[in-house]
């Protein structure tokens, strides 16, 4: 009986040996099948950028790791690289994640990018226990180096059209969409690739009402991260109101702004012709406030007081003034043609007559400036060192009053009829000022029937039938 306890003992403990031994084998089996490269794990294997952006003309990192395997089994060949890629450098080395607990192989691979575009190239040959595999490369998105790009304005509208400021003497470009006059049109200024504001400012157009509707942190000097980014930080939003049909122009926008290099950049908005058809203009005389500036003439203006007419002269006389400024534009100055048109004014009550620049005072001044390139040249060839210093301020004031004569001749005046003028071309709007009648008023822009003048400080729209131009 004894002797049968210990047999079944021993028979216990035996079959608990062996029941150990055989787990022990089987996890062993399971850690090691974790452990090995599979077929499955390779696939998921893929040549990866080390940074998120990447530059042109910079050398780029790339990073391949291929587990449970040691660096002496592996092997790396270049593929064919693509135009404008070119190879920097290559290394293989062991890692190990204590995080993970993983080891194994990882290959760094530098390259460098001539051109800012998205990449695609070919897998990678790796061998991998003499075994060759054909591992892909992820795309790669290569930035524009920071030392090569300039801050740019971005104007994005309502419908999501976007506008992209462009270097000085490219040809205007036509806007991919058309507007209505009379109909606002809200944008977004946007700045990219810039740092810092230095300065921001607005111009009233003409041709249309402006308005601020709202102005972010970034216009106040704010610095921006001096890390890269490709983001548009808003500016300001603006709406914009063209007032008569045909191709404009964005309002003046000028930001003053800081790149990546510290080099400081004018910018303005995109040299782009909007193409405006014909629709109702909206009257403004309701408007409250705001930073318009057309908003300001109606609201502040108009409680400013008139400048007083002291003398009223007909229509009849305009045009004779006007006819006879004409004729003294074609005459010699201060003779026949001038006294008549001062006794003409004097006659009506205008005292103040501006004088007429003349075609005489024109050809006088280039007939002065051939002369003195004459005597310049005589002067140069003899070797007068005196005579050549006076022939080149003569010519230099000869040529500053021709261009001046110039200036004058060309620019387009009339006689002004009498009345108000407006902030805006509108019957309806407020007027903001008057100009006596008989008074020559330089005339700046033309937009259909409506006309933009000047009188000294004074300026505003008329109708085109209230004014004589002088031809």
């Amino acid at each position: 009986m004894e002797k049968q306890r210990k047999i079944t003992k021993y028979n216990f403990f035996s079959g608990l040996l062996r029941a150990s031994f055989f787990a022990g084998l089987l996890l062993c089996g399971k850690v090691h099948a974790q452990q090995r490269l599979t077929y499955n794990i390779i696939k998921e294997l893929s040549v990866k950028p080390v940074n998120q952006t990447n530059f042109s003309g910079a050398d780029c990192a790339f990073e391949l790791k291929i587990p449970y395997i040691k660096s002496d089994l592996v092997q790396a060949q270049i593929p064919d690289l693509p135009s404008g890629v070119n190879f920097v450098s290559l290394r293989r080395s062991e890692y190990s994640d204590e995080a993970t607990k993983e080891s194994g192989t990882k290959i760094e691979l530098w390259l460098n990018f001539a051109d800012a575009k998205t990449y695609r190239m070919r897998a990678l040959h790796v061998y991998i226990n003499s075994r060759l595999y054909y591992l892909p490369f992820e795309p790669v998105v290569i930035f524009e180096n920071p030392r090569n790009i300039m801050p740019r304005l971005v104007v994005t509208f309502e419908d999501g059209t976007e506008l992209i400021s462009q270097r000085h003497g490219k040809t205007l470009a036509t806007a991919p969409f058309t507007a209505v006059s009379g109909k606002p049109l809200k944008f977004t200024v946007s700045l990219q690739y810039g740092v810092q504001i230095i300065s921001y400012a607005w111009t009233v157009p003409k041709n249309a009402l402006l308005q601020e509707l709202e102005q972010f942190e970034i216009t106040k000097g704010t610095i921006r991260s001096s890390e890269f980014s490709d983001e548009k930080n808003p500016v300001a939003v603006f709406e914009w109101e063209p007032l008569y049909a045909g191709k404009l122009t964005l309002p003046e926008v000028h930001i003053l702004a800081t790149s990546y290099t510290g080099t400081r950049v004018d910018l303005t908005l995109p040299d782009t012709l909007i193409n405006v058809v014909e629709g109702n203009v909206s009257k403004k005389n309701d408007y409250s406030g705001g930073e318009s500036f057309f908003g300001y003439a109606f609201a502040k203006r108009a409680e400013k007081p008139k400048i007083s007419a002291k003398s009223e002269v007909s229509s009849e006389e305009c045009e004779r003034i006007a006819a006879l400024r004409s004729e003294e534009r074609r005459a010699i100055p201060f003779t026949s043609k001038y006294h008549l048109r001062k006794q003409a004014e004097q006659k009506n009550g205008i005292s103040d007559g501006t004088f007429e620049p003349t075609y005489f005072m024109l050809f006088l001044a280039l007939f002065f400036l051939i002369l003195f390139v004459v005597m310049l040249v005589i002067a140069v060839v003899t070797g007068r060192l005196y005579m050549i210093i006076t022939c080149s301020g003569l010519f230099v004031l000869a040529l500053v009053s021709v261009i001046i004569a110039f200036v004058q001749i060309n620019r387009t005046y009339a006689v002004f009829k009498g009345g108000s003028i407006s902030p805006v071309p509108e019957k309806n709007a407020s007027a903001s000022a008057s100009i006596e009648s008989g008074k020559r008023v330089l005339v700046e822009q033309k937009a259909g029937n409506w006309v933009f003048v000047r009188y000294g400080s004074s300026g505003g729209w008329v109708t085109d039938d209230n004014i004589v131009f002088i031809q």
